[in-house]
C-alpha cells in the first residue's frame, strides 16, 4: 500500500480454478482504509474473515466473486511492530466458518513475515550502502588515476620540447653549426617554444574555466577571415603530412558578434586536432554555412574517427582516447574542453560524431545569429576592433528576464548582476511560480536552476516548450546549474535549453551568454 490506498501486487489461483474476471478486477482495484476485506484488515491491523461473501455488505468485488463461485475469504496483515506493511487475502469456493485459532495462527504468520521483511530491508539497505561505498571508492581511484596520468602526461609534454630547446641551444652556443644547421636549430627552438607556450595557455585557460574567469572580448567578427587565419596557422602542420585542405564557404553573411581571437582559437584547435589524427595524404575540410537563425562551422577529417566508447567524453577535461605511454599522438587532453567552453560562452553548441560515409570525425559548431543584421560597413577592422581596450560588457537594456532558483542567495545575486547591466528581472523560487509568471507576463529570456524541489528545471523547460508547440518564436533559455558534467550539459540541451552554464559563474560571463542568446552582442 501507499499512504492512501491498497493495491494488488500479486495474485495466485490454482490451475483448476477459473477466476479470470475476479483476478482482473482485483489487480485494478484501489481500496481505502476500512474498505472491503483488505481495507478492514489494514484499518484494524488484525486478521478478519468473511464466512459468506454474498451476505457481506462491505465487499466491493462481491458481484464478480459470486459470478465465479467465490464464497468465503479471510486475510491477515503483514506487521512490523504496529505498522501494516501489507495484507494477504485468501478465498474459497466453499461457504465455511473459520475459527479464531486459525486467525490467531494467521496473525502470527503475518508477524513473522513482517520480521523477515525487516531483515530483508536491512540487508538491501546494507547492500546498497556497500555498493555506494564501492562506487565512491572506484570514482576516487579513477580520479586519482586520471590525475596521475595527467601529471605524467604534463611532465612528458613539457620535457619533450624543453629537451629540443636545450639541446639545440647548446649546439648553437658551441659554434660548430654551419649556416643551414643554425637556421634549422633556430626553427626547431622557435617551434618548441611555441609548443611550450600553447601548453601553458591551455593550462591557464582551463584554470580560468574552472574559476569562471574566462571572459570574451566582444565585437563584430568576420568569420571568413577568422577561418582563413586559423587555416594559415595550422597550414604548416597540414602540409608537412601532405594533407589535402578543402574549404566550402557559403556566400552571404560573414559577420557575427563574438570574440575574434577566441573563435579563431576554437577553429585552430579543431583543425590542429584534425591534423594530428589525419594520416599522411588524407583530407581535412572546413565548411562554413548559415541559415536565418544560426551560423555553422564544420571541421571534418579522414582520420580513424573517435572510439564510440570515448565519444561521450571527448569534450571532458584531461580525457584522451589513448592515455598510455605507447600512444601515437601527444597532447594534454585540454583543447576540446576549452573549445566547448568557448563555444558555450558564445551561446553556441558543439558536437562530435564519426563520419557515416567512411573513416573520420566531424566536429560541428553552431552559433546563434542576432535578431538584427550587422551592417556591412562594420566589416572594416572587425577582427581587431576591441583588441587594445578592455571591452565594455554588453547591454541588456530593456531585456525582460525570468530567473528561477530555489536558493534565495543565488537568485538575488543573479538578479543583481543582470539588473546592473540594464535588464528588467523577475525572480521566482519554484517552477510553479515560473509557469505562473509566464502566464501573466512576457519575457525575452529564461534562466533556470536544475535541482529544485517538486518540479526540477528539466520538467520546467519541457512544460515551457510544450506550451510553445506550434509557435514560431521560442523563448531562449539558459540552464544555470551546479550540475556540470558532460551528461548534465547534454541532458539540459535535450530537455529544451538553448545552452548550459555551470555554477559558479562570473557576472560578465553570464551577461555575455544572455546577450548572445538575446541577439545583443552587436550592441556593445
Amino acid at each position: 500500500h501507499d499512504a492512501q490506498v491498497l493495491r494488488c501486487v500479486d495474485f495466485y489461483a490454482a490451475s483448476t480454478t477459473a477466476v479470470n474476471e475476479f483476478e482482473k478486477l482485483t489487480r485494478t482495484v484501489a481500496l481505502k482504509r476500512g474498505e472491503g476485506l483488505p481495507g478492514r484488515i489494514w484499518e484494524k491491523g488484525a486478521p478478519a474473515r468473511i464466512d459468506n461473501i454474498a451476505e457481506d455488505p462491505n465487499f466491493p468485488r462481491a458481484a464478480v466473486a459470486r459470478q465465479e463461485g467465490i464464497n468465503s475469504a479471510f486475510g491477515f496483515p503483514i506487521l512490523l511492530g504496529d505498522e501494516v506493511l501489507g495484507v494477504l487475502d485468501f478465498f474459497s469456493m466453499e461457504i465455511r466458518e473459520l475459527d479464531d485459532e486459525l486467525l490467531q495462527l494467521a496473525a502470527s504468520i503475518g508477524g513473522q513475515i513482517g520480521q523477515f521483511t525487516k531483515r530483508k530491508r536491512a540487508e538491501d539497505e546494507r547492500a546498497e550502502l556497500l555498493e555506494r561505498e564501492r562506487a565512491a571508492r572506484a570514482d576516487a581511484e579513477k580520479a586519482n588515476r586520471l590525475k596521475d596520468e595527467f601529471l605524467a602526461t604534463l611532465s612528458h609534454e613539457l620535457r619533450t620540447p624543453l629537451n629540443a630547446v636545450i639541446g639545440w641551444s647548446r649546439m648553437l652556443k658551441s659554434g660548430r653549426l654551419d649556416e643551414d644547421s643554425a637556421a634549422h636549430a633556430l626553427e626547431v627552438i622557435e617551434l618548441n617554444a611555441w609548443s611550450q607556450k600553447q601548453i601553458i595557455e591551455d593550462i591557464l585557460d582551463v584554470s580560468r574555466v574552472i574559476t569562471g574567469k574566462l571572459q570574451l572580448n566582444l565585437g563584430p567578427v568576420d568569420l571568413v577571415a577568422v577561418v582563413d587565419a586559423a587555416l594559415d596557422a595550422v597550414r604548416p602542420a597540414l602540409e608537412a603530412k601532405a594533407i589535402n585542405i578543402g574549404t566550402i564557404i557559403d556566400a552571404g553573411l560573414r559577420i557575427v558578434p563574438g570574440d575574434a581571437d577566441r573563435l579563431q582559437q576554437v577553429i585552430w584547435n579543431l583543425l590542429s586536432n584534425a591534423a594530428k589524427f589525419t594520416p599522411s595524404e588524407g583530407k581535412v575540410e572546413v565548411r562554413l554555412s548559415h541559415d536565418s537563425a544560426h551560423v555553422q562551422i564544420q571541421v571534418s577529417d579522414s582520420g580513424p574517427g573517435i572510439d564510440p566508447a570515448f565519444l561521450p567524453h571527448v569534450f571532458e577535461r584531461f580525457r584522451q582516447a589513448d592515455g598510455t605511454i605507447t600512444r601515437t599522438h601527444g597532447g594534454l587532453g585540454l583543447g576540446l574542453a576549452i573549445v566547448r567552453h568557448l563555444v558555450e560562452l558564445h551561446g553556441g553548441i558543439i558536437t562530435a560524431e564519426n563520419r557515416a560515409d567512411g573513416p573520420g570525425a566531424i566536429f560541428t559548431l553552431k552559433l546563434r545569429l542576432p535578431s538584427g543584421e550587422l551592417r556591412p560597413e562594420t566589416l572594416a577592422g572587425a577582427i581587431t576592433a576591441f583588441k587594445d581596450s578592455e571591452p565594455e560588457p554588453p547591454s541588456l537594456e530593456n531585456l525582460r528576464i525570468l530567473v528561477v532558483d530555489d536558493e534565495r542567495d543565488t537568485l538575488d545575486l543573479v538578479t543583481m548582476d543582470l539588473t546592473q547591466h540594464g535588464a528588467s528581472v523577475t525572480g521566482v523560487t519554484s517552477a510553479a511560480e515560473a509557469l505562473s509568471a509566464l502566464d501573466h507576463s512576457q519575457f525575452d529570456l529564461l534562466i533556470s536552476d536544475i535541482a529544485m524541489p517538486e518540479t526540477d528545471g528539466y520538467a520546467l523547460i519541457r512544460q515551457v516548450r510544450r506550451r510553445e508547440s506550434g509557435q514560431e518564436k521560442k523563448l531562449p533559455a539558459v540552464a544555470l546549474t551546479a550540475y556540470a558534467r558532460v551528461q548534465d550539459r547534454m541532458r539540459a540541451i535535450m530537455a529544451g535549453y538553448n545552452t548550459h552554464v555551470a555554477k559558479p559563474v562570473e557576472a560578465n560571463e553570464l551577461v555575455t551568454v544572455v546577450a548572445s542568446l538575446a541577439g545583443r552582442l552587436g550592441k556593445i
